[in-house]
């Protein structure tokens, strides 16, 4: 795989890229301030009625499913339609999509309706989403699953949806189908915050907005956050501080690491 990694943090600095957030509202604040962090901007309409439009005048359109109800849904239709006829770039973080029938209804019903750029999810929502497309047997969705399965679970799950897939966790998995790739690192630490794969999922969006691809956004933005996390552990650390610490030093850390300074990356 031979995405460049530093080519692609000038690459989306130099474009600044507007996404347009349809996001939950446990985590839009955080998700805002990332993307400002690492050099984009976000537009949070999530009203039916301006979804579209709104959607038109940004560079990709991020639909998480957290927190939803009935008009969250139309506006993700809406914007995720608009998106796809302007083509361009969608990311689907299909938020607790097995938790209940309403979610899984839905999303299955918007998945109908638009075509996606990059899926970032975890195993678990993996499985629901494959659910949709593909007969299943088995709750392996609720275990954990060794790093072959996940380059398998994100590899069908990107060729069912003709998209790219970045399978978060403790080893990151992107795959568009054919070429996938595993990303370890960072802190343990960022399964302590809120929102943590929905900042993620924010920064696939960001790359997408900069005109690169889905697989090679997906990877730039495991790499981003990866070593942002590994940084922020390290400053906390220093500190002798907590997680308040830890969750400020994320923002710093994007914020640094965004300036494409090479020296900065090789020693992670």
């Amino acid at each position: 795989m031979n995405t460049n990694y530093f080519d692609c943090i000038r690459r989306m600095r130099a474009s600044q890229p507007r996404v347009h957030c349809l996001t939950n509202s446990v985590t839009m604040t955080d998700v805002a301030n990332v993307l400002l962090a690492a050099g984009g901007s976000a537009i949070m309409g999530s009203h039916p009625a301006e979804a579209a439009e709104i959607t038109a005048i940004c560079q990709a359109t991020l639909l998480n499913l957290g927190t939803p109800d009935e008009s969250k849904f139309a506006a993700c239709t809406a914007a995720g339609r608009e998106a796809n006829r302007l083509h361009h770039p969608v990311v689907l973080d299909p938020v607790g999509v097995g938790v209940s029938a309403f979610r899984r209804e839905q999303t299955e019903r918007l998945l109908h309706e638009i075509s996606v750029d990059v899926i970032r999810c975890n195993p678990a929502e993996a499985y629901t989403l494959l659910g949709f497309r593909v007969a299943q047997s088995g709750v392996e969705s609720g275990v954990e699953i060794t790093d072959e399965k996940r380059k398998q679970l994100a590899a069908r799950l990107a060729q069912t949806y003709h998209c790219a897939v970045l399978l978060s966790g403790r080893i990151d998995t992107i795959s568009d189908g054919e070429q996938t790739v595993q990303y370890g690192g960072g802190d343990d630490r960022i399964a302590r915050i809120t929102g943590g794969g929905c900042m993620l999922s924010a920064l696939c969006a960001l790359f997408c907005g900069a005109g690169l691809d889905g697989f090679s956004s997906a990877c730039a933005a495991s790499r981003l956050w990866k070593a942002s996390a590994w940084r922020a552990g390290r400053e906390t650390d220093r500190r002798q501080a907590g997680m308040g610490q830890f969750h400020t030093a994320l923002f710093d850390a994007v914020d640094l690491l965004r300036g494409g300074e090479e020296e900065g990356w090789r020693k992670l």
